[in-house]
């Protein structure tokens, strides 16, 4: 059978769900994931959702655990490794270190103790090259940082690089990067904090452009590329380019709000993270935005998805379609 980690996480529940329309699949999972969300998410798409989740094996172990993650990875023919810290707080540094840099590493030499037939890691667009605004950023761009570069794309690099060492090992591996994944999945995690943040309406939108796909698609792919993707190789997975502005006027109208009008200077951004940073020391709490964030919510850029377009011939869905079917999750309503 496949292996999921991760499989409580927008991705991970998505290709869990495709794993579990063919046959029997194992899931990890940590002991404090809430696994109600898989069940929400599965009933949300499909009728035989009961029929569905009860094919699913779940195994608990956190990546950091070995042990567990040998026990979990007798008898897998392919690993859909999904399983990461998504966070731009510096103060997350050493949890996306252990987690995304450490946990790859101990799943990819899990994978080859147990000679896995493929592991499809799910990298991110946070580790391709940087392009002028007017150019398509591609796969083969070369890797660079600078002072804006955040600890999670960071993080993911060096996760690649263990994929990569395991490929001169014998593993035999492929990775996915998909842009901002839109999808169902638990509150407060990953888009779905921006998801529920723009559910309550708001007049400003960022003067930055980046690229969305939605979680359905970067599953599909994911299950196609475990059969005919090129080891070592990396995938872009782009659902559409757009503007910032685009994008919170889909959101607004999927949640019935007025459409944003008035851009957020730079300025603006800059005073608002540094705000957000002494809040975020004197509470304890999470800040909505940071330094990282702040420098993305301004940048132009847009990814070229030609590579995984021609190998699979797959036709992306819309960024509108991708918000209305959050939208409707959070509703309560059913997915077309």
């Amino acid at each position: 059978m496949d292996l999921v980690t991760g499989a409580t996480g927008i991705v991970g529940s998505h290709v869990l769900l495709e794993c579990a329309r063919l046959g029997p699949v194992r899931a990890i999972h940590r002991g404090t994931a809430d696994r109600t969300i898989v069940d929400r998410i599965f009933r949300f798409y499909r009728d035989d959702a009961e029929e569905l989740l009860a094919r699913i094996e779940w195994h608990e172990a956190g990546l950091e655990d070995t042990d567990a993650l040998h026990e979990a990875m007798v008898g897998v023919r392919h690993v859909f490794h999904a399983a990461a810290v998504v966070s731009f707080d510096p103060q997350d540094a050493k949890s996306m270190d252990r987690v995304n840099v450490q946990g790859t590493a101990n799943v990819v030499n899990a994978a080859l103790a147990h000679n896995v037939e493929r592991l499809c890691h799910v990298s991110s667009t946070a580790t391709i090259g940087s392009a002028p605004s007017d150019v398509l950023r591609n796969e083969d761009l070369p890797w660079t940082t600078d002072r804006h570069t955040s600890g999670y794309a960071l993080s993911k690099y060096a996760a690649e690089l263990e994929v990569h060492r395991g490929i001169a090992e014998g593993l035999d591996a492929v990775m996915v990067n998909p842009c901002v994944i839109i999808g169902p999945g638990a509150a407060g995690r990953s888009s779905m904090t921006l998801m529920e943040r723009l559910q309550k309406g708001t007049g400003f939108y960022p003067p930055g452009t980046n690229a969305v796909v939605d979680a359905r698609d970067v599953a599909r792919c994911m299950m196609q590329l475990v059969e005919q993707g090129k080891t070592g190789q990396r995938y872009l997975l782009v659902g559409e380019n757009l503007s910032y502005r685009t994008l919170f006027t889909e959101l607004a109208h999927a949640f019935g709000r007025p459409a944003p009008h008035r851009a957020i200077r730079p300025w603006m951004l800059e005073l608002g993270w540094r705000i957000e940073r002494l809040r975020s020391l004197l509470t304890g709490s999470k800040p909505f935005l940071t330094a990282a964030t702040a420098n993305s919510a301004i940048t132009k850029r847009s990814y070229d998805a030609s590579k995984v377009r021609q190998l699979l011939d797959h036709d992306f869905i819309s960024a509108k379609d991708a918000v209305e079917n959050v939208a409707r999750f959070l509703r309560g309503d059913r997915a077309y």
